[in-house]
């Protein structure tokens, strides 16, 4: 199936992005997915290589975004929403480049 999302609909992209709870200075986002991803395209969205993130070094060398069903979820630092952003749209792109349709 090589990353096929369950509906069987071409690459996975993302729909939407939201913020939940802040929790001291860093915040929740979820972004929503287009479709379930498959056990492969997860493994290389995680895995992805992206650029150095700036900031604390906490966030620096801290872990990654977790896929839970058609979200990504992640605490990010409120400063650097972008940056994260950016990432999860990077580590989609490179999941959709390493699991063709």
């Amino acid at each position: 199936m090589g990353g096929r999302p369950e509906n069987g609909s071409g690459a996975i992209t993302v729909v939407d992005r939201s913020t939940a709870e802040e929790i001291g200075t860093r915040v929740e986002v979820e972004w929503m997915l287009s479709a379930v991803p498959d056990l492969e395209w997860t493994e290389v969205f995680q895995f992805a290589t992206v650029a150095e993130r700036r900031g604390p070094v906490d966030w620096r060398e801290g872990g990654g975004p977790d896929v839970v069903d058609r979200s990504v979820r992640w605490f990010v630092p409120i400063e650097l929403l972008a940056d994260a952003d950016a990432e999860v749209r990077t580590r989609v792109e490179v999941a959709n480049l390493r699991c063709p349709r």
